[in-house]
């Protein structure tokens, strides 16, 4: 059994954190759209932005790094 390199290690690490920003960013998506409050839509709506920019920090830095 091989051990996992570094960069292996940190490209599954970093694709988890995007998968889990999206999963999130999805959810605050549809709780902005289909709540009935205006404040608790914008609330959610800033959530999404947020998870938003973290998926492009991410992004960002996997580049940065080389990871594909």
């Amino acid at each position: 059994m091989s051990l996992l390199s570094e960069k292996e290690i940190l490209n599954y690490a970093f694709k988890k954190a995007i998968e889990m920003e999206q999963r999130r960013q999805a959810k605050y998506s549809f709780l902005a759209r289909n709540s009935r409050d205006k404040k608790l839509q914008e609330l959610f709506g800033s959530f999404a932005v947020t998870c938003s920019r973290h998926i492009a920090l991410l992004k960002e830095e996997m580049k940065n790094l080389n990871i594909q």
